[in-house]
């Protein structure tokens, strides 16, 4: 069975060390103490043949290793990220690409090329068509369109046309849905709906008419064509709403034993295990499933450094602790129940999960729960894996070769090949604030660019030294 033989071993946790005195914040997030190896879950290795980087075409991969080189050089990546910063907000005609076609032509070319999908609704169905010729399930699209609040200010209150902003909010929905296809996966921002439905989101008031007859007009069509819709986290500020308007979604469209729509959770963020339990416990007693995208997260740089755990190890602890209990439908000390009826616990419901990660351990661990369930003939829930487009190309690649070589194993088979690549899309301007947002990630996890750095480097070896 390959990277699939694994032990019948029950996998059980010791109770987890209490968390450390300095969780003021004193200990950065981008912390690269390694931890002792868990050795609470066999860990198949994922080494598929031939290479998994193979698969990737050579103009993507001499691109994905130059953007991964100065990635992972502070003193290349800083300057970089300075620019990007620059052209990002700049109010200058000069420097804003829509005016200066050069300027234009360059991001296009590298960074953008990296990262989206494309301009045009041609040219997102050109990407998508050549990722699934990779190998992959297909693709989670995003509407790069967004408003982004600076930290700690309040929001920019501007007299626009409240009624036309949601017009083009839904206009811009509709037509990422429409790009997508049966299985396919859209995700959604409501930042994008204007100032006036970000200040309700963070004034934790119900959606307007105008954006429930919006988001409703979406749902409908994703439900009738088979499409998922993954509400993206965004900064803190609005968060509770969007997690408030996005349960509300589920309750009305995920029923049946089906997710239409998923909510994402940040494992980064402390109140995570809380709010997770919370939903599960209404998802459970109002019966319908619960779709959950589960993240590290992305908004470290915009948000309050007290929201987050102390340290990258107890980000990577509570993910994947959360990413067990709902994969075993089972409580655990991290993602405890918010009830409890004379002592005992409450039953899971029905999950659907999409495990959004680039890390590699989370994904062995995942992969060894589901070999175990499998072998003792246990229920499994929904799983999908997901990572961004232009990263983590080489654990993309291991998924979809290791799916192809479980033959005979044909439920390990299918799961293994649900992997999607998550990838943006709008005018190069459009997507500068989220361009920028990966290249921050890249600065935060240095370690994991270089690991992917090397890959990519001894795959464009390996090509070349193919010709003699």
């Amino acid at each position: 069975m390959g990277i699939l033989s694994l032990s019948r071993t029950r996998y059980l946790h010791q109770t987890p060390h209490a968390r450390s005195s300095h969780l003021a914040g004193a200990t950065s997030m981008n912390n690269t103490t390694v931890q002792p190896p868990d050795t609470h879950l066999p860990r198949p290795p994922i080494t598929p043949t031939p290479p998994p980087l193979s698969l990737l075409a050579l103009p993507t991969l001499i691109r994905s290793y130059l953007i991964s080189a100065i990635s992972a050089a502070p003193i290349l990546l800083t300057p970089s990220l300075w620019i990007l910063s620059l052209l990002a907000h700049s109010k200058s005609p000069f420097l804003q690409v829509e005016h200066n076609r050069l300027l234009h032509y360059i991001v296009k070319k590298t960074i953008y090329a990296q990262f989206c999908a494309g301009e045009t609704p041609s040219e997102v169905k050109r990407t998508a068509t050549e990722l699934r010729k990779t190998g992959y399930q297909g693709i989670v699209l995003n509407y790069a369109k967004e408003l982004v609040l600076d930290k700690g200010a309040p929001i920019e209150q501007k007299r626009r046309d409240e009624a036309k902003d949601i017009e083009d909010w839904k206009h811009g929905l509709l037509k990422t849905v429409k790009l997508v296809v049966h299985g396919d996966c859209a995700a959604l921002k409501f930042s994008g709906a204007g100032p006036s439905v970000v200040q309700r989101l963070i004034e934790k008031l119900p959606p307007t008419a105008a954006v429930s007859q919006a988001t409703k007009e979406v749902c409908d069509y994703a439900k009738n064509t088979g499409i998922k819709l993954l509400w993206d986290a965004e900064q803190n500020a609005v968060q509770p709403g969007i997690d408030q308007w996005t349960l509300d979604l589920q309750r009305e469209y995920n029923r049946d034993g089906v997710a239409v729509v998923y909510g994402t959770y940040q494992a980064y963020a402390i109140s995570t295990p809380q709010l997770l339990a919370q939903h599960l416990a209404i998802a459970h007693r109002e019966g319908f499933t619960l779709g959950v995208k589960l993240v590290r997260g992305a908004y470290m740089r915009s948000d309050p450094r007290r929201l987050f755990w102390a340290t990258k190890a107890e980000t990577d602890r509570v993910h994947d602790r959360i990413a067990e209990a709902l994969i075993r439908k089972e409580w655990n000390e991290t993602l405890s129940p918010i009830e409890e009826k004379d002592g005992q616990k409450p039953a899971f419901p029905r999950v659907s999960l999409v495990l959004a990660t680039h890390n590699h351990e989370s994904v062995r661990k995942a992969i060894a729960i589901r070999q175990e369930q499998r072998q003792t003939g246990q229920e499994l829930i929904d799983l999908s894996y997901a990572q961004l487009m232009g990263m983590a190309d080489d654990l993309g690649t291991e998924l979809i070769l290791a799916g192809k070589s479980s033959s005979g194993v044909t439920q390990a088979k299918t799961e293994l090949s649900r992997t999607f690549k998550y990838t943006a899309w709008g005018s190069v301007r459009e997507c500068l604030t989220y361009l920028l947002r990966r290249a921050e990630e890249n600065k935060g996890s240095l370690g994991r660019t270089r690991i992917g750095r090397l890959a990519l480097g001894k795959e464009l070896r390996r090509r070349l030294l193919s010709r003699f």
